[in-house]
Formats: C-alpha cells, structure tokens, sequence
C-alpha cells in the first residue's frame, strides 16, 4: 500500500494532541479521519484542507455503541482504505484546576472517564479491527500516559486507571493482531502543553517542568513524530512496546 492510501483515524482530533497527530499524518500524505464529539472537530478537519491536506471528519460519542458502529457508513469509500488507527480520544476531570481524589470522587466521574478513555478505545477498535487486518499491513497506536507507568499527582484515579487499562489492552490485542501484519503500541507522553494541561493551576506545570531532566514541558508535535514512526513502514518490527516521550521524567 502507498502511503496516499492509507486512511488514518485520530479519535479525539478536535485539538491538542489529537489535532497535532492528525496534522503530522497529513503532512506525511494520509488521508486523514478526525473523530472527535466536539463540534470544534469540522473546523479542524476543513483547516487542513484549505492547507491541501485529504481529510474528512466524523462528530460522534466513541462510548456510543451506535455511533462507533455507524463509521463505516460515515465513511463510504474510505473504510476499505482505512489502515491507521490512533486511539487519542480522553478525558482528564477537574475541580478548580484540581483533581478529585478517590475518597471524592462520584461515581458517575468515575464511569464517565472510564466510558471514554477505555470503554471508547475498545469499541473503535474493535469496529476497526476486521478492515485494518484485511490488508496484511497495519498500525494501532494508544496514546496512553506516564500517568500509566508511574504515579504523577495531576491526573485521577480514573484517568490513570484507564491509561493502564488501554496498555493491557495493546499488548494482548498486539498478540492477536501481529500475524495479520498489523502493530499496537503504546505512546505514553508525559507532562505535554495542551488544552488538557492549561486547565492546571500553573504553578503546579511549573513546577512539574521543574522536575523534568530536559526541564521543560512537552511540545504535542513531539508526540505526533512519534506517532509517525509507529505508523511508518520503518516501525513495522516494533508491536506491544510503550515509547516514552517525557523529557526523562519517567526512567526505568
């Protein structure tokens, strides 16, 4: 398969990392497929392509059964195209900048983080996987979290509940997939400037930038050059693996 026939999926595209991923992937010639339930979704997707960049969008809930299930007919043409699928979409909530901790936290935020971040990541892959393993050729990506690999004090419970979750998820689903051509792996980004992060009190950014060895925070373009590798011809002996991209801040 040629590069321009390799329709790409970004869940949660309508900005921040999401947005960044979806731009590196259309600078490198895919068609592009911006999910996102934001309505700020189709001014992305038209952006790029008054930019000349092939892409399309598609508003939707991923903890919609129904919805997800309805991408095929959303797409038409470009399903049977489709051979890139990065799992972006999440949510992180907070109080005044601050995050509940367990002992507060309802229920109804709990299942909420879990119905996107995790529930969501299922349900889109699992509609993708039948036409992405048709090929012989294949690449899932999870945008998980250092939040995942060690305690960081911004994120919840939830949120880090979920990212583990999406991990366990890869590798098996890695496993299953490898012999129909296709890699999952996992980017774990750690403290990153988005949308999400400038919801923080901004004393806490810095001083968690502060403790980063490169002593700074995270650009989302950094992380979008990553997902480009993973998704390239190049990456295709790399599958159930995590790639860190956190200034050093989590070391093992």
């Amino acid at each position: 398969m040629e590069v321009g026939d390799k329709v790409a999926l970004v869940t949660g595209a309508a900005r921040g990392l999401g947005a960044a991923i979806t731009t590196r992937l259309a600078q490198a010639g895919h068609p592009v497929v911006l999910v996102d339930q934001d309505a700020a979704v189709e001014q992305c997707a038209l952006s790029l392509q008054s930019a000349g960049y092939v892409a399309r969008w598609a508003r939707l809930d991923i903890s919609n059964e129904a919805e997800v299930m309805a991408l095929p007919a959303l797409l038409g043409d470009w399903w049977p195209r489709l051979a890139i699928l990065v799992n972006n979409a999440g949510i992180s909530p907070k109080h005044e900048g601050k995050k509940r901790e367990v002992i507060d936290m309802p229920l109804d935020e709990w299942r909420r983080v879990l119905d996107v971040n995790l529930t969501g990541t299922f349900l889109v892959t699992r509609t993708c996987l039948p036409v992405l393993t048709s090929h012989g050729w294949g690449r899932i990506v999870m945008i998980t979290s250092q939040a995942a690999r060690t305690r960081t004090p911004v994120p919840g419970a939830h949120y880090s509940a979920t990212k583990s979750g999406m991990t366990g998820l890869a590798r098996v689903l890695a496993g299953e997939v490898a012999g129909a051509g296709v890699t999952v792996n996992c980017v774990a980004p750690g403290r990153i400037e988005t949308s999400m992060t400038a919801g923080v009190n901004p004393e806490v950014n810095r001083q968690h930038a502060a403790g980063i060895p490169a002593g700074r925070m995270g650009k989302a373009e950094e992380v979008a050059a990553t997902v480009a590798f993973l998704v390239s011809d190049g990456a295709g002996y790399s599958t159930g693996a995590t790639f860190d991209v956190n200034g050093g801040s989590f070391m093992h």
